[in-house]
């Protein structure tokens, strides 16, 4: 008596099916986040690696935002970290063609990276808005040195940062907290300020205002008589003094109101809506 059997399919398999990895897919996560890609790709380590370097890169980049040139550098570096993450990721996918998806391949891991990945944004972003705000310019007051459309990257003012005369200052209307000026301060607590024909007089003196843009011929300015600053306020103006609306309508500003200083201008957008590039980067001062 005879027997046969039928051969195995040398194709069988007991283990789980293999699902090639996608280099479209490895490299658009790795360039959304640094890292990302190459956990999808089963590169636990490295991917783990550059999402913690992408992290601190946020967080610890923060005060890269103080001059124009680090916070550009900063980018810019970020940026070619994403590059770098996602031609990798790309580059690993394209060997993975029999990948098995393994124990890093799971829902709690990516549900993990991107839990880190949200965390690390939402702080960086609102230690960034709170240490240097931005604000943007919508009156012509402090012209030459602003103009409406400039965007301000700032720094917050805190209660033992001196402000000293001359210095830029973003603050709070005395009269409405809704309303936020930008003006420069030429007077100190306790001097005694005198306005005359746009002219500054500080103590009986006149003082040396570089910045001011030259006075209108013809034009009146708003004057105002001698008065002395209480201890904790500062008398405020605009560069352009014949079209000002600053501390001679509404008194000297209390040191409480005031929010941030000026660092330099992010952009400026004009008012047919185009970027004038020639003022990106230039330093607000």
């Amino acid at each position: 008596m005879h027997v046969n059997f039928l051969p195995r399919s040398s194709g069988a398999s007991s283990g789980p099916p293999s699902r090639p990895r996608k280099p479209w897919l490895a490299a658009a996560l790795s360039f959304l986040w640094p890292g990302l890609g190459q956990l999808y790709n089963g590169r636990f380590r490295k991917g783990a690696t550059l999402i913690g370097l992408a992290a601190a890169w946020q967080l610890l980049g923060i005060g890269a935002a103080e001059t124009f040139r680090w916070w550009l550098s900063s980018l810019a570096g970020y940026t070619m970290l994403s590059l770098y993450a996602a031609w990798e990721a790309y580059r690993a996918a394209r060997t993975l063609h029999d990948y098995v998806p393994g124990p890093h391949n799971k829902a709690t891991v990516y549900v993990g990276a991107v839990v880190v990945m949200a965390t690390a944004s939402v702080m960086a972003g609102h230690a960034e808005r709170w240490a240097f705000p931005i604000y943007t310019v919508s009156q012509t007051s402090m012209r030459p040195t602003l103009r409406s459309g400039d965007r301000l990257r700032c720094q917050a003012l805190h209660p033992r940062d001196i402000i000293r005369r001359g210095q830029l200052v973003v603050f709070e209307y005395p009269g409405e907290h809704s309303l936020i000026f930008v003006k420069r301060v030429v007077g100190l607590p306790g001097e005694v300020v005198e306005v005359d024909d746009g002219l500054v007089y500080v103590n009986g003196d006149p003082i040396d205002e570089g910045y001011y843009a030259s006075r209108r011929p013809g034009g009146k300015s708003l004057d105002m008589p001698p008065a002395r600053l209480a201890p904790d306020e500062y008398y405020v103006m605009g560069d352009n003094r014949h079209a000002s609306f600053d501390s001679r309508s509404y008194g000297p500003v209390n040191r409480a109101r005031m929010l941030a200083t000026p660092l330099y201008i992010i952009f400026s957008i004009d008012e047919g809506r185009n970027i004038r590039w020639d003022r990106t980067g230039l330093p607000a001062r």
